[in-house]
């Protein structure tokens, strides 16, 4: 028994002793904190992303009857460009082809009409020929009725009268048919000149298209590409739409903030509180703005996310071109309240 009462003392001894180890080295020694009077900044989280104020679109040119573009040259993002410089450009193959139609549409309305012209002269100066000859004969027989009638046989007057009524009756339908073959002629050229000059424009038109599809910067900036919906951003080879942007040239003199709160915050913002945020780029500098505007509704955080935020805009109040490029992300608080002269610890 003694050597039993032995162990479970010593054992008892161990815990007691174990216990007062770690307790001394888990309990915290004592900090002092100063405390102070002042006023307490009520504050919630922002995060968002810079963009130019001011930035100018690039996509697809508003050319006729083409919807569909693929990209065949983009310009290197962060490029800085001139104005007058392609920066975006697209395949001009179909049009290419659709040019080489037009062209022999044009020339085949030319041999066309070069042909008509040649034809309807020679038509036209055969019957004036023959109304020349039907003229000739008109007065001879005038001439022959001018005979007295005692002196001549009335067989032979009677021909001389067939034969001036005959060329009579040849003047007059030779004139209808000339009338009515230079009109005939006239339609069909102008048909043949319609066509030529519609094949014409149309080469024009198309001339323009494939010279718009090369598209040139209208300002001087740094090419920023833009993002679709789904966060993705377009590459050579890949489809557009007219009316999609896929590039920007902004302006990089006056940024703005494009910021998001969570739901639950989203009570406490309003219009012209004061922001205060860094750049995930240069966390060392801390710039200041205000809110601008706030969107009336709760959008989800991104297509991938279903986190529920509101979006809103923050306008700086300085812009650093060194240091500021749209699509730098940031971090900050919004000021949303003030309590004065509070005890501060």
């Amino acid at each position: 028994m003694s050597r039993r009462s032995l162990a479970a003392g010593a054992a008892v001894v161990a815990v007691v002793a174990l216990w007062w180890v770690f307790s001394r080295e888990t309990v915290p020694k004592s900090v002092w904190a100063e405390a102070e009077r002042g006023d307490l900044v009520l504050t919630v989280e922002v995060n968002g992303v810079l963009a130019a104020v001011n930035s100018t679109p690039v996509g697809p040119p508003q050319v006729p009857d083409v919807f569909d573009f693929k990209i065949a040259m983009m310009a290197p993002e962060g490029t800085d460009v001139k104005a007058g410089v392609p920066v975006l450009a697209f395949d001009t193959s179909e049009l290419e082809r659709t040019l080489l139609e037009k062209r022999a549409e044009s020339e085949s309305a030319t041999k066309r009409i070069e042909k008509k012209e040649k034809d309807a002269e020679i038509a036209r100066k055969n019957d004036e020929l023959r109304l020349a000859e039907a003229t000739s004969r008109r007065r001879k027989a005038a001439l022959e009725l001018e005979v007295p009638e005692e002196l001549v046989k009335a067989q032979q007057l009677r021909e001389w009268r067939l034969n001036l009524e005959d060329a009579t009756r040849e003047i007059s339908f030779l004139n209808t048919k000339l009338a009515a073959t230079r009109h005939a002629d006239d339609v069909t050229l102008a048909s043949l000149r319609g066509q030529k000059a519609a094949a014409d424009r149309r080469v024009a038109e198309i001339k323009a298209s494939i010279e718009a599809m090369a598209v040139k910067a209208e300002r001087s900036g740094t090419v920023v590409y833009a993002t679709s919906w789904r966060d993705e951003k377009k590459k050579v080879g890949d489809s557009a739409w007219r009316g999609e942007r896929i590039l920007e040239i902004p302006d990089l003199s006056a940024m703005k903030g494009e910021g998001e709160v969570d739901e639950s915050d989203a009570g406490k913002i309003r219009v012209g509180q004061k922001v205060r945020f860094r750049l995930e780029a240069h966390p060392d500098v801390e710039f200041v703005g205000k809110i601008s505007s706030i969107w009336s509704t709760v959008q989800r955080q991104s297509w991938r996310s279903l986190v529920k935020v509101v979006k809103l805009v923050v306008e700086l109040d300085a812009t650093d071109p060194r240091k500021m490029r749209p699509g730098m992300r940031f971090r900050g608080v919004i000021e949303t309240g003030r309590i004065e002269n509070a005890l501060l610890v």
